[in-house]
């Protein structure tokens, strides 16, 4: 018997020790000698490449053994190494005595999450700062994911696509709050100043129900300045050959040790009327822009929130030459197009820390806004009307182990609508709530498995359900595969999303009530690291497919004088493949290139055809050279864009009517930028070999005529864009 004793103690003790050198999930918190959150910190594996950094909230969550050290620094804080004994972990950095203009620190400007089960590209600030990013939708220039254009040939709008698909079904998010949306939908990119903007999390494929159902093709999330963390001044200065002058304030200071706050400030004023192709319109519209933004945040021992406010006001005019601000559409000889809008919003979130257990917690996001535009196309007027409320609460903890976590709460989405165009009124309310529960599973380094799902109730469509799930496997050292399914809905807005058809002489025909859209989304990505030439290449290659079980189909192959829209009669669907590869060739240049192919098909009326204005083919290729301390950089940009299908316009008179399909073509962006103690100057040039479309107005001559149509934009307009400008900062006391 004490032998049997002996053996199960022997046993025993080999499983305990077994168990004790299994990799566990390790969650903790860094924070300074006040207790105040670090955030960005980076935690790391010793003699590994396992590694994380921490989040808003001074959060982190790593794989690592029992006894395994962990090497925690911060920019300013002396480093630390701990061993792991204990789970959660509570670490306390000391600030350095070395002086940060000593040091030089080098990051990549752009990273993939290695460690999250769902497809995230980060777009950090300094890749921001090799274009002029005037606004967010020049802000993917540099990155192959995103694809951005002009909307018409008169309003001067970029939309963007992702997927092959439009920005509609990408969900635009401020800090997890719903940003660019319903009235904002078209214009909203121009809203969003380039110089307010730290990161941009780029993710593809349907997102996490924590943020909502209206994630279809991918998720984009803007990080703002930080009050606690921003330049205590911070001025941009801009200027460019057609005459656009643009100046750019942040300044951010601390009112006391917990309290700072942070005001951002953007104008924007274009007075020039530029006409390269002589066809009496301007090629980009006059505008002026005021935005302005004040945030306040606050950092407790248990509590952290922060609340703001901003405002803005934008105008625009445009069509033909001598059409000028506040000038009346319907007394008018000439035709003008005009966009006036005006928006405010209120904005903040809580959080509830528990620092005994930094793997829970509670979450409070909200925000109210109104927004109001008074536009006009030739001689019909818009205007539009829209109030929006959101909520959303969130509590986070684990079950038993930090192996197991979980997310689930409630969201209230309300939206007012009240549109009139022309002779027609669009009026509609939406009150959405929901609640949604997510459960991530993380035993290890090898495998992760995020699956969540939510049910609103839409008070005038009813029940939404919406599962999704993500995962991640480590094949081996370098290798990373990701699979993801889910499902997405949104509210179409009919009128708002296609205002590009307005700058024509198009009849709008809603022939039904328009349904909510519903997709699937499906796919999937592979990274892979292999080591060539004593260099380390990044390789990403993703596919995503997306189906619609009901689409808003805007047709415009029917008529050429009409849009007719109506909802889905058949299959509709997107085919997107990428791949892309980066390399850092040595401590000065980095090279990473990209191709992409969409097959991108709708039923529009009664036939299974090419969506319109989608490139099936697309190369990317990217250069940037950094000099040592960052004193010269440099920044190369080609994309090639193969032929997009265009509408049929085979029912006009001979002489307005347009090939099948575009032209393929080449657009070149270049930046050099020299460096000072007190910031930089940058110049550089976009669409460098000034390539434009030929002749993108239909009959310009007569624009009340029957053939006028300004929507057929393939191309850019007004070509070769040089800009000059500089950025000054004054550097935070901390």
């Amino acid at each position: 018997m004490r032998l049997l004793h002996k053996k199960i103690l022997l046993i025993a003790i080999s499983v305990l020790s077994t168990l004790s050198g299994m990799a566990q999930n390790i969650t903790g918190m860094v924070a300074d000698n006040d207790h105040q959150p670090l955030v960005g910190a980076t935690v790391l594996v010793a003699g590994t490449e396992v590694g994380t950094v921490t989040d808003v909230d001074g959060k982190f969550s790593i794989t690592a053994k029992a006894n395994d050290q962990l090497i925690i620094s911060f920019i300013g804080y002396t480093s630390d190494t701990i061993k792991v004994s204990s789970n959660p972990i509570h670490i306390i950095l000391q600030p350095s005595d070395l002086k940060l203009d000593d040091v030089v620190i080098k990051s990549e400007s752009t990273m993939f999450d290695e460690l999250k089960p769902m497809h995230n590209e980060v777009i950090l600030e300094s890749e921001l700062l090799k274009a002029a990013c005037c606004n967010l939708s020049e802000s993917f220039e540099t990155n192959a994911s995103v694809d951005v254009s002009f909307s018409d040939a008169v309003s001067g709008a970029k939309v963007i696509r992702m997927l092959g698909l439009d920005g509609r079904y990408v969900q635009i998010n401020r800090e997890n709050v719903p940003l660019v949306r319903g009235l904002t939908g078209r214009y909203g990119l121009g809203y969003v100043p380039g110089t307010w903007i730290q990161s941009i999390d780029v993710g593809k494929g349907a997102g996490s129900v924590v943020n909502g159902y209206e994630s279809m093709s991918g998720q984009i999330n803007l990080e703002f300045k930080k009050p606690e963390h921003s330049e205590t001044l911070y001025l941009n200065g801009y200027v460019n050959g057609f005459g656009r002058v643009e100046l750019n304030a942040n300044h951010a200071n601390d009112i006391n040790d917990k309290w700072s706050t942070a005001l951002l400030f953007h104008t924007n004023y274009l007075n020039n009327e530029v006409d390269r192709n002589d066809d009496g319109f301007l090629d980009l519209p006059k505008s002026r822009q005021i935005n302005f933004l004040n945030r306040y945040k606050y950092q407790g021992d248990r509590i952290n929130s922060q609340f703001g406010f901003q405002f803005m006001v934008d105008q625009k005019a445009g069509g033909q030459k001598g059409f000028n601000f506040g000038d009346n559409h319907q007394t008018n000889s000439i035709y003008g197009f005009s966009n006036d809008t005006k928006r405010i919003e209120v904005f903040g979130k809580t959080g509830i820390l528990y620092p005994e257990k930094p793997y829970m917690g509670f979450g409070f996001i909200y925000s109210g806004s109104y927004q109001e535009i008074d536009a006009g196309f030739g001689n019909n007027l818009y205007n539009g009307k829209e109030t929006t409320l959101y909520f959303n609460a969130i509590h986070q903890n684990i079950f038993g182990s930090s192996f197991h976590q979980y997310k689930t709460g409630f969201s209230m989405l309300y939206d007012d609508f009240q549109e009139v165009y022309a002779d027609s009124t669009f009026n509609r309310q939406e009150i959405v709530p929901g609640g949604f529960f997510e459960y991530s599973y993380v035993p290890g380094d090898k495998i992760s498995i995020v699956a969540g799902g939510r049910i609103d109730y839409h008070n005038l469509y009813g029940m939404y359900y919406t599962p999704r799930i993500h995962t991640r496997f480590q094949l081996s050292g370098n290798t990373t595969l990701r699979l993801a399914a889910g499902r997405g809905y949104r509210t179409p807005n009919a009128l708002t999303e296609n205002t590009r058809f307005l700058v024509s002489s198009r009849q709008f025909i809603v022939s039904e009530e328009i349904d909510p859209e519903v997709s699937w989304n499906l796919g999937g990505s592979l990274v892979f690291k292999p080591i060539i030439g004593g260099k380390e290449i990044q390789v990403i290659t993703d596919y995503f497919y997306t189906s619609f079980e009901n689409q808003m189909i805007v047709d415009q192959d029917a008529s050429s004088q009409e849009i007719q829209i109506y909802n889905l009669d058949g299959d509709s669907y997107a085919h997107s493949f990428q791949t892309e590869a980066s390399v850092k060739l040595n401590n000065f240049f980095t090279v990473k290139g990209a191709y992409k192919f969409y097959d991108v098909k709708s039923t529009i009326n009664g036939n299974l055809m090419e969506v319109p204005y989608v490139s099936r083919n697309r190369f990317f290729i990217n250069g940037s050279y950094a000099s040592k301390f960052d004193k010269w950089t440099a920044d190369f940009t080609l994309n090639w864009i193969g032929a997009k299908r265009l509408p049929n316009t085979s029912d006009k008179p001979t002489e307005f009517q347009r090939e099948a399909y575009s032209q393929d073509y080449i657009l070149a962006n270049a930046q050099i930028s020299r460096g000072f103690k007190w910031g930089s100057v940058y110049l550089g040039s976009e669409n460098l070999f000034d390539f434009r479309q030929s002749d993108p107005i239909i009959d310009a001559e007569n624009p009340f005529g029957n053939n006028f149509d300004a929507s057929i934009v393939w191309g850019p307009i007004p070509g070769r864009l040089v800009y000059l400008g500089f950025r000054y900062k004054i550097k935070r006391n901390n």
